[in-house]
């Protein structure tokens, strides 16, 4: 959840259109959430939360400089305190009413607003200016990363590839939303490609940046200075948009600022940079904040699961005690985590913990295919991609806490980031450990022969 904040203080800090319109979803959630509890029509519900969604968008431009525009000019710090708050109420609060309906909405923005941009980088043919290898940080020493490219390249970029973040919160909300069995395999795996496909825009968005203007916006300014480097269309965009574009780490302005760029090079666009800037931008910011949103929730049960087994009304779901003090300890926790980093050390936690969770759920799959498969073979599909992210997420997560956390010179003794990084890694050698034993069981047995006669 902390790492999730990361992306969206670089988004909406001194951004007052941004932040309304991002925190006027919240609204148009529950005025949706209500349409369809009480009416049941969902087309409605739907109609009225897009239109008032995109004119939440064009009427932000009307609020700079006002009452309200002062009151939305955040700095980082007062939205991430602002985010653990909200994410306690989106956690406690009936699914139905603002969760769920958050969701739902957020995936008409991410559809829409993806088919827009590919179509753009279709018509527009951008020129890429990055280079393909950029010596200076094979080895280590960017300004935002500070480790080696491997296993870093694997931390860094996530969820495009594989995130257990997804498989276990999907794993836990997907199905519930479903009307037939059938339906699983098309939503499961046409949400990661549709991910993978964010993943590779955001590349596009990057690689069209000069490469000045992409650090200049993903590194703090003193780092940036240290590079020799000097912007080179970024003074021009942050002038069209009408904010300062430097320092905003985490890699939504990145993209805003990417497809903006792309977007302005059409004539009848030009004028509408600031637009697609905000537009990328709550829809980033939304995306995000639905994520904040399932994960709080999975917290606050895992929490009320856990503490349940010594205080045993916690583990009724459906205990009002427990729901708020669950929700407000797990936003205490990763709101503790948000206001103690940034983002170098954050996301590094952030990866390793997302692809700790993705080599848990590797070690699931494989266990499933032994005991279902009536051939062998099939259990690598499970045991290779395994065996290189255990291996990666191992290195990366000793890595950070040898040279970062625990490294006074890095970034003065980071303490807690060490401690769960050390916790996290020893908890997964031991389900690691205790589920090769299993799979040796289900090698051993006979079960395969057997299954093969009965299917033959």
């Amino acid at each position: 959840m902390a790492g999730l904040s990361m992306v969206i203080l670089g988004a909406l800090a001194e951004n007052p259109w941004g932040t309304f319109a991002v925190a006027s979803t919240i609204p148009i959630a529950m005025i949706m959430g209500l349409i369809n509890r009480f009416t049941g029509n969902i087309k409605l519900s739907t109609i009225i939360g897009v239109v008032l969604l995109v004119g939440a968008v064009f009427y932000g431009p009307s609020i700079q400089g006002t009452w309200l525009g002062n009151v939305l000019t955040l700095d980082k710090e007062t939205l991430a305190m602002i985010l653990p708050i909200y994410a306690f109420f989106a956690a406690a609060l009936p699914v139905w009413f603002l969760l769920a309906p958050r969701d739902y909405l957020s995936s008409f923005m991410k559809i829409g607003v993806f088919i827009a941009l590919i179509i753009g980088v279709f018509i527009i043919n951008p020129v890429i200016r990055f280079p393909a290898v950029i010596p200076d940080f094979i080895h280590g020493g960017g300004p935002i990363v500070a480790g080696p490219v491997w296993p870093f390249v694997s931390i860094t970029i996530a969820c495009g590839a594989i995130s257990g973040f997804h498989a276990f919160v999907g794993s836990g909300t997907t199905p519930k939303m479903l009307n037939r069995w059938e339906d699983i395999r098309p939503v499961g795996f046409g949400a990661m490609l549709v991910e993978c496909v964010v993943g590779v825009m955001a590349l596009v968005a990057a690689t069209v940046l000069h490469p000045a203007d992409y650090f200049a916006i993903n590194s703090a300014p003193e780092k940036f200075a240290q590079l020799g480097m000097k912007a080179v269309e970024l003074p021009a965009l942050s002038e069209a948009i009408g904010m300062n574009l430097e320092g905003r780490t985490g890699g939504a302005v990145t993209l805003a600022v990417g497809m903006a760029s792309i977007f302005s090079g059409i004539k009848w666009f030009s004028h509408l940079t600031s637009y697609f800037y905000q537009f990328v931008i709550m829809f980033e910011a939304v995306f995000i904040l639905t994520a904040i949103d399932a994960g709080t929730r999975t917290a606050r049960y895992l929490i009320q699961d856990f503490l349940g087994n010594v205080i045993k009304p916690l583990k009724k779901t459906d205990s009002m005690v427990g729901a708020i003090g669950a929700s407000a300890l797990a936003c205490l926790m990763w709101g503790y985590l948000l206001n103690s980093g940034d983002i170098a050390s954050v996301w590094a936690l952030f990866g390793v913990s997302n692809q700790l969770m993705a080599s848990i759920g590797l070690v699931c799959g494989e266990t499933f295919v032994l005991k279902i498969a009536d051939k062998r073979i099939y259990a690598l599909t499970c045991l290779i991609p395994l065996a290189y992210l255990y291996v990666t997420v191992n290195v990366a997560g000793i890595w950070m806490i040898k040279n970062v956390y625990w490294n006074e010179a890095a970034s003065g003794y980071n303490m807690v980031n060490g401690m769960l990084s050390v916790i996290m890694l020893a908890l997964g050698l031991v389900i690691v450990l205790t589920s090769i034993v299993k799979w040796k069981e289900l090698w051993a047995s006979s079960r395969f022969g057997k299954v093969a006669t009965i299917n033959n």
